[in-house]
């Protein structure tokens, strides 16, 4: 068993600051006050979602520009200016969010990383999001290494990727290990997933390292489960030194220790990039002191990497004309809400239940990717609210099953559902279902409704309504989406929205 970290970095105490600033207005330069370079340092970035462009961030006031992939390279380059030896950690979910990751089916992004040229990047449920024969193609291209110890390709009856990649940081061996979450497939549509096995994380973990661990200093897990699962994972694990993850877009401002292990996670979207510098006792194999920082990626104190500036440049030139038309004007911000009712997710229902006529519609929460502020609406706007090619399905219930999936809804809120059409009440301490209306109608049980939701909840539609989809008249359409948005928009002009009180808590 290796021994406990020293956080009191006796060692690494000559490590007394990093001071970061312009040079010259062109890059970002460090004062690096330590007599040697640490043993190991680990640069990581996660659940990127296509973030190619620069957005802002803070107030209207006070905000200002972070992200963009050349800005982040930009970053990274730095780093390893001052960090020669240092590695470079993708935790996955670099598919899905802008329209550039959509319209070339991910390629865009290993591209993108085929000039950063990461250490090892593993692999996550949005890389799935355009198909598990397009991931193998897009595999193809990827010139870095991709590690998986536990993702199963049934058409090779073999595993995905590699499981580990060992590579070497000055005079440190480093295995990297690729995991993902056990229950990936719930955060994907069924279709994407045939032919894929996931494997016990833990079981495949510990049987790779039990094959590098004479082969290597230092072992790194690279994960795609989510900041909860790694903690539970480093409990089950032996020999593992840090966890580099991503999933759940957790911002850990300091690593987590679990089981000896560091957990480290930078967020999303490019907004941060991590870096953990730490000692290493070569002759007990494992970490002894480490310090961390999560950096900001703020454009204005960091010139931007042209190797990747060219090729994000490259591609978004080709849409960039269309993308940015403004097709509409927006009121009220737009503001996203996992948790309860959004004036987004009411407008994005009542448009798609007026599109079909229909009773009732629902909207995953976790499936509005960005809000918006008032000002003009352009397509790449719509886009990026609703990157994915989900296309709407009808389902016919009757008030009872109605009913039913409500109040399953309330002991299972996994995902919070956005609705139109529908008004219900319920009490948050019981979670008990209280009233529900209809077309400002109280719900009669024996009356039958139709709603329209994307085919992702119909994937998964006994894990979100409780009841088996061969109970319910389920009607595929080909519409996406996304084409109802931007049609409303375009019709409508001016769109103003609010919260109108269709969710009530009452205790």
């Amino acid at each position: 068993m290796k021994n406990y970290l020293n956080t009191g970095m006796s060692k690494m105490k000559r490590i007394v600051q990093v001071i970061w600033g312009l040079m010259l207005g062109l890059s970002l330069s460090y004062a690096v006050l330590f007599a040697a370079e640490p043993e190991l340092v680990l640069i990581h970035w996660n659940d990127f979602h296509s973030s190619n462009l620069p957005y802002q961030t803070g107030s209207r006031e006070a905000g200002y520009q972070v992200g963009g992939y050349a800005y982040l390279a930009g970053y990274v380059d730095s780093l390893r200016r001052v960090f020669h030896t240092a590695l470079t950690l993708d935790a996955g979910d670099e598919f899905q969010g802008s329209p550039i990751s959509n319209l070339t089916r991910g390629l865009s992004q290993f591209l993108i990383l085929n000039k950063i040229q990461p250490s090892a990047f593993t692999i996550g449920n949005h890389e799935f999001d355009y198909g598990f024969e397009n991931l193998r193609r897009v595999l193809k291209h990827a010139q870095f290494p991709v590690v998986s110890t536990n993702l199963f390709d049934s058409s090779k009856m073999d595993l995905l990727t590699k499981p580990y990649q060992i590579v070497k940081a000055g005079k440190i061996k480093v295995a990297i290990l690729g995991v993902a979450w056990s229950d990936l497939k719930s955060s994907m549509l069924a279709s994407n997933a045939i032919g894929l096995g996931i494997y016990d994380p833990a079981g495949q973990v510990m049987k790779y390292v039990n094959e590098v661990k004479k082969k290597a200093d230092i072992i790194v897990l690279l994960s795609h489960s989510g900041a909860y699962e790694d903690s539970l994972l480093a409990t089950q694990l032996q020999e593992v030194d840090v966890i580099i993850g991503g999933h759940s877009h957790t911002v850990l401002r300091q690593p987590k220790r679990v089981n000896n292990i560091l957990i480290c996670q930078a967020g999303s979207n490019g907004r941060y990039v991590g870096v953990l510098q730490a000692g290493v006792d070569k002759r007990r194999r494992c970490l002894t002191e480490y310090q961390y920082q999560l950096i900001e990626t703020r454009n204005d104190r960091i010139r931007p990497y042209q190797p990747v500036a060219q090729v994000v440049d490259s591609l978004e030139n080709s849409i960039k004309a269309e993308m940015d038309a403004v097709i509409g004007t927006l009121l009220t911000d737009w503001r996203r809400n996992s948790d309860g009712e959004s004036n987004i997710g009411n407008w994005i229902c009542d448009v798609t239940r007026a599109y079909f006529n229909a009773d009732i519609a629902f909207m995953n929460s976790g499936g509005i990717r960005k809000g918006l502020r008032a000002g003009p609406i352009r397509n790449r706007d719509v886009w990026e609210i609703s990157p994915f090619d989900n296309t709407i399905v009808k389902v016919k219930v009757s008030g009872a099953q109605l009913w039913q999936m409500l109040q399953y809804r309330l002991e299972n809120p996994r995902d919070f559902l956005q609705v139109s059409g529908l008004k219900y009440v319920y009490d948050g301490k019981q979670k008990k279902l209280l009233s529900v209306e209809v077309g400002n109608k109280p719900l009669s049980e024996q009356a039958e409704y139709w709603l329209v939701t994307n085919n992702f909840i119909i994937s998964q539609f006994e894990r979100f309504f409780g009841i088996n989809p061969a109970a319910v008249t389920i009607v595929p359409t080909d519409i996406i989406g996304r084409d109802i948005l931007l049609q409303a928009v375009k019709s409508q002009g001016t769109i103003e929205s609010h919260i109108e009180g269709r969710i009530i808590e009452k205790n």
